[in-house]
């Protein structure tokens, strides 16, 4: 038997009060769970606007990710809807993993919440949902462990960078020095771009994750479909998000693509400045919060580009440059084989998805 969501979910959203994205803190009384694909996006302290309300389930509007909460929260940002299950034939958390096997498609950066409201939700025995809940936990559980792994391992490069490498605004180390616009200057790649089956890869700001830089998602498309307002970029680039800079999304592509003209192709001249070194300093957190101040608008930051091309890049010996870009090829490969393993469970949990809720 399938029941329709209108009868088991009710929309809450306008109960929180949504946090804006450069009010985000690093430590706080309360978490702020926004659409982003981490769980957790950061902290507020205070209570006024909190949501208590809970368990409810966290509908990515645009992103499509779906998050159970149980805890007071922060709402963040803008295209987030909270839904409160008000069915008492229904246990929330069952209700979240049904929603979680319903097929949504990607309709790129639009809202996606009319879909979701389509879904039906099958009604069994609470019983039964409660064993269904216990196996679905127990596989998450699993994947979140290997999640918090890659967590670890990219905190260890951040730390590692900080201790061989010191901070890159104040140059505490007294590195030698250049603007950015020498040892990285700004340029679109001038080569051929060889497509895959006729496709070509268009690389958009919502397929970087934020922080690390890790593609979500790679789109590829005809050419006619690129348009004009693009920047070609190779393995040699290292491409930065000049609009908001607190999402520090900074790529180190492994291949050639195209790539919203919101990020800048910078070209580190190999001598002197490594990419992955140079990936690494723009990630740190003392140029974020540096770069940060620099920005114009107020809706839609984005860093001021003078600013950027003058800003004195470290540049100590390539040997030790190169030394940290190995110990990130080792942590990669590490990353890698946890990859693969996570992989392998969201197939499992995909498949007992699709056993409980097809």
């Amino acid at each position: 038997m399938k029941v329709n969501f209108e009868e088991v979910l009710q929309d809450i959203t306008k109960l929180g009060t949504k946090v804006t994205t450069d009010k985000y803190q690093k430590q706080g009384d309360y978490p702020i769970i926004d659409q982003g694909q981490k769980f957790i996006a950061g902290y507020l302290s205070g209570c006024e606007g909190l949501l208590e309300d809970i368990p409810v389930i966290i509908f990515g509007d645009h992103t499509r990710v779906l998050k159970y909460v149980d805890f007071p929260f922060f709402l963040g940002a803008d295209g987030v809807k909270v839904l409160k299950v008000k069915n008492t034939n229904f246990l929330s958390k069952y209700v979240f993993y049904n929603l979680c096997a319903t097929a949504i498609p990607d309709t790129g950066y639009n809202r996606h919440f009319k879909w979701l409201k389509q879904a039906n939700l099958k009604a069994v025995p609470l019983e039964t949902q409660q064993k269904i809940i216990n196996s679905l936990d127990e596989i998450t559980a699993l994947i979140d462990k290997h999640k918090q792994q890659l967590e670890k391992l990219d905190l260890l490069v951040k730390s590692s960078f900080i201790e061989m490498f010191g901070d890159v605004v104040y140059n505490d180390k007294t590195w030698a020095h250049y603007p950015m616009s020498t040892v990285a200057p700004i340029g679109t790649y001038k080569g051929k771009i060889e497509p895959v089956n006729g496709k070509f890869w268009l690389l958009n700001l919502d397929m970087i994750e934020a922080q690390t830089g890790e593609i979500i998602n790679e789109v590829l498309v005809d050419f006619d479909k690129i348009g004009a307002s693009t920047v070609a970029f190779n393995k040699d680039n290292v491409l930065y998000s000049k609009l908001r800079p607190y999402l520090n999304k900074v790529v180190n592509p492994k291949k050639e693509g195209y790539a919203t003209s919101e990020l800048v192709p910078l070209n580190p001249k190999q001598r002197i400045l490594n990419k992955v070194f140079l990936t690494a300093l723009l990630r740190s957190d003392t140029f974020v919060h540096y770069i940060q101040e620099q920005v114009a608008g107020a809706k839609m930051p984005r860093v001021s580009m003078d600013v950027f091309r003058k800003f004195e890049v470290i540049c100590p010996p390539i040997d030790l440059q190169n030394e940290f870009a190995s110990f990130v090829e080792q942590t990669d490969k590490t990353k890698s084989k946890i990859k693969q393993s996570l992989e392998k469970f969201d197939i499992l949990k995909k498949a007992l998805m699709q056993k409980y809720f097809g």
